[in-house]
């Protein structure tokens, strides 16, 4: 048998072990929670990067369109030819009746 003092010991490891256990069921429950809380972050993250993968697409096909359009010399040289191209059939114009 054991004397009073290594059986009280023995109660107070029991206890403590009861405890730990106890505390590990609860550590237990709360990682089921924070599993189920990242598995609805996965599925969220996975259409957010289906979004992402169509704006990339999109954005692509927009760069191609921009590179089609004229730059502003192009733009500029067209309005300049356009004016003096116009000037000139102006000019041609008010001198063709005095002939």
């Amino acid at each position: 048998m054991l004397d009073p003092a290594e059986n009280e010991r023995w109660r107070s490891l029991e206890q403590r072990v009861e405890r730990l256990e106890d505390d590990m069921h609860d550590v237990k429950d709360s990682l089921k929670s924070v599993d189920a809380r990242l598995g609805g972050i996965e599925l969220s993250l996975a259409k957010i990067n289906g979004r992402l993968d169509g704006i990339e697409g999109r954005m692509a096909g927009m760069e191609f369109r921009i590179a089609a359009l004229p730059t502003t010399w192009t733009i500029l040289g067209i309005v300049f030819t356009t004016w003096a191209l116009g000037s000139g059939i102006l000019i041609f114009a008010m001198n063709f009746p005095h002939r």
